[in-house]
């Protein structure tokens, strides 16, 4: 099985579709950060643009989310536009229309549900990503539009991934009860630190 999260209207072939917005007539309406799938149950997973709408907390319960559901050797695809690059466009630009579009690539367009609520660049990236069990595979540069650079990350799920998945479950497990507050950051600040100092012990006792 193969998802493409955050679809939009671009619904691929041979995946399941999902998005949060029913209007878009996905295959399947749920949250990105908060999967309805087994664990160990996907076998490759795209998402195109989806976490820049997220923001910080949701993507790394998004990134959780999808290492669980994961099969082992399974991959995940991110594209999210590359911010260092933007805001060298910006200063570099010459006028006017070229700042805006960097803008626009900032912070995402006005319609519901089309603001960019976050900026990932690549260090964080790859900061993330290995926090929640990934191995990049491959790091690509492109432009999505002119004057809007974007990355792709390529990301495997890795064989020995214990702590990983333990953590993966837990996390599932706080969503299923209701415990993340994704409406205030100072909260969700806090939890981390305890999510941080639980998988810490944890790994102190394996």
């Amino acid at each position: 099985m193969k998802l493409n999260i955050g679809c939009g209207g671009n619904r691929l072939r041979g995946y399941v579709n999902i998005d949060s917005n029913p209007g878009l007539r996905p295959d399947r309406i749920m949250q990105a950060y908060d999967l309805d799938f087994k664990s160990g149950s996907v076998e490759e997973i795209t998402a195109n643009h989806l976490i820049e709408h997220l923001g910080f907390f949701k993507t790394k319960y998004f990134l959780s989310e999808c290492f669980r559901v994961l099969k082992t050797g399974g991959i995940l695809k991110i594209e999210t536009p590359r911010i260092e690059k933007t805001f060298k466009i910006f200063l570099k630009a010459k006028n006017a229309r070229v700042r805006e579009k960097a803008l626009g690539w900032v912070y995402g367009a006005e319609t519901d549900g089309m603001g960019h609520k976050y900026c990932f660049p690549v260090e964080l990236m790859e900061k993330l990503t290995a926090e929640a069990g990934f191995k990049i595979l491959k790091k690509e540069f492109y432009n999505y539009e002119s004057s809007r650079p974007a990355c792709r990350f390529v990301l495997r799920k890795p064989k020995h991934s214990r702590l990983a998945n333990l953590q993966a479950e837990f996390r599932k497990e706080l969503l299923k009860r209701k415990i993340p507050c994704f409406t205030d950051e100072q909260v969700s600040s806090e939890q981390e630190k305890i999510i941080e100092k639980v998988m810490c012990a944890i790994k102190e006792g394996v």
